[in-house]
């Protein structure tokens, strides 16, 4: 019987993190000082039949799978096979170049001159005059170049690293639990119906909870045929999966699959602009890049601007590498960068942050389809990116003609907010709240909420702590005058919030000392809507929690 692994496999030219030992080795901290630049793949675990929180029901032709991780195996090993070396890291795909050139006729030239040259021909672009050569000496390369040609590597772009899910204690799980938490408590089975997604990963594969009917666009195999991974198959039930073990976004979408990625999840940035532009010409108007790299790729930036130009909207996973700026193309501003939060509506530990992040979406367990009708629990930010992309496809179509760019402005402006006050580098702009977008133009509701509790440490300029609360109304009519009460240990804080507009956030500051000996403080706000309204989901007007406190830092005499 094949191991989860043998289901999943662990992208071998990667890195992961989730030991101990080895992310504090020198090779791993001489890469990561280098470029941090290898990605590997997104977490799938099995789902279990006898699931106490969410057994799935497969179809017929379904089938659930639980198998354990093979004896001694974590998910940060490498399976026999060479790791990354530094030339690699810097340089991308060994023994590869993409070349650029600033005039037709010096496009022409230079692939007039391969023959009998060592170099290889391996892709061409005629739109960006933009070739992939291959070769065995360098020197063989370097003699067909002239002065103003432009040359950059190849860099690995690959599916995400598996996540180490076992190492955020108390992560909750969305299970099959998604369209729910997003809102989504009516008929959606025709939302998507008109808006073209293209998907650029590693293939879909037919499966019981797919429509029939799929077209695929396969970039890597030539004349051998390339098994599939099932990364692709899982990202795209996200957005189409008609099934109840894995209910999808916008199931009436058109799914455009765009194979760029081969069996172990491994593509380059050439493919990936390659794909982008496909993606566009073949009448795209979504584009969902679950994947990532760490080189910056010239080639990549022009075909994201030309999908941008075009009418498209590119989305792209952040990351699950935990760091502090996403990985490329979602690190690009004209692409929508999307991290993880889990079913508490936290942000993952795993999910990249930074300036550049514009929202978070479920990333945490989610049902998903995988290779052989089997199902599985689909983790990172692969996971949250495509159900952006059907957030924005399910508005498009709902509030026809609206397009797909218009779209992306009514998401974002219907995200809850979440994190600091403002636009954060752990959870962007807010939260997906795919409800509130659908119900935008329907009135008579009332729905205030407590966002979030942040607190900002003592520092010597400013030595008293503060807890910043942030209110928000949630819903489409105005709520009148109301309380809130914040218990901080102890004590309890009165304070009354002036009416809020649909739409609105407040962010009330208390400023407190941190208790002698402590290191956390419960933390409970609870809002009040005042007019004698309902609201509409009083789950949300109660926040409750531990707040880490930094110690007090006296001033400087």
């Amino acid at each position: 019987m094949k191991s989860a692994f043998d289901a999943a496999r662990i992208l071998p030219e990667s890195m992961t993190r989730s030991a101990k030992n080895w992310i504090f080795s020198p090779l791993a901290i001489v890469c990561g000082a280098l470029l941090g630049f290898w990605i590997a793949q997104d977490a799938v675990t099995k789902i279990r039949a006898a699931s106490e929180q969410d057994p799935p029901v497969p179809s017929r032709s379904g089938r659930l799978i639980d198998r354990p991780n093979p004896p001694g195996k974590s998910s940060s090993y490498w399976d026999g096979r060479k790791r990354p070396s530094i030339e690699d890291l810097l340089l991308g795909m060994p023994h590869e170049r993409v070349l650029r050139f600033g005039s037709d006729d010096d496009y022409r030239r230079f692939l007039g001159s391969l023959s009998g040259s060592g170099v290889r021909l391996l892709g061409q672009m005629d739109r960006f005059r933009a070739a992939r050569v291959g070769f065995d000496d360098l020197a063989d390369l370097e003699g067909l170049l002239a002065d103003n040609d432009q040359i950059e590597g190849n860099f690995l772009v690959s599916i995400p690293r598996l996540p180490d899910i076992e190492a955020q204690p108390g992560a909750l799980p969305f299970g099959s639990a998604t369209l729910e938490w997003l809102g989504i408590t009516t008929d959606n089975s025709a939302w998507g119906e008109g808006i073209k997604i293209a998907i650029l990963d590693t293939g879909v594969s037919p499966h019981a909870a797919f429509p029939e009917g799929i077209r695929e666009i396969d970039l890597v195999t030539s004349e051998d045929p390339v098994p599939l991974h099932g990364h692709g198959t899982a990202v795209a039930s996200q957005i189409i999966g008609r099934h109840g073990a894995t209910p999808g976004v916008a199931p009436s979408a058109e799914l455009l699959s765009i194979r760029i990625a081969d069996q172990n999840g491994s593509s380059n940035s050439f493919l990936l602009a390659e794909g982008i532009t496909r993606a566009v010409d073949e009448g795209a108007q979504i584009i969902n890049i679950s994947m990532g790299s760490y080189g910056d790729s010239a080639l990549v930036r022009d075909a994201v601007q030309y999908a941008v130009a075009e009418g498209a909207v590119v989305v792209a996973a952040a990351g699950n590498e935990g760091l502090d700026r996403p990985a490329y193309p979602a690190a690009l501003d004209e692409v929508l960068a999307v991290g993880a939060v889990d079913a508490a509506g936290e942000v993952l530990d795993f999910s990249n942050r930074g300036s550049t992040l514009d929202l978070t979406a479920p990333g945490f367990s989610l049902n998903a389809a995988w290779l052989d009708d089997e199902f599985v629990l689909f983790s990172g930010t692969s996971a949250s990116a495509p159900i952006v992309s059907a957030a924005l496809a399910a508005a498009a179509s709902e509030f026809a003609p609206l397009p797909v760019e218009s779209a992306r402005g009514l998401v974002l402006d219907y995200l809850n907010a979440a994190g600091a006050p403002g636009d954060d580098p752990e959870y962007g702009r807010g939260v997906l709240d795919l409800g509130r977008v659908m119900n935008s133009e329907t009135g008579g509701i009332y729905d205030g909420a407590v966002a979030s509790n942040y607190y900002v440490g003592p520092t010597s300029e400013e030595p008293v702590g503060r807890l910043q609360v942030t209110v928000e109304n949630r819903g489409t009519e105005m709520l009148p005058n109301s309380r809130l009460d914040v218990m901080m240990g102890e004590s309890n804080f009165p304070l009354t919030i002036p009416s809020l507009r649909p739409g609105d956030t407040r962010v009330l500051t208390i400023p407190f000392n941190v208790p002698s000996r402590s290191d956390s403080i419960p933390i409970r706000s609870t809002l009040t809507v005042g007019g004698n309204i309902v609201d509409i989901k009083p789950s949300n007007d109660v926040l409750a929690g531990e707040i880490a406190l930094a110690p007090q830092n006296p001033p400087n005499p």
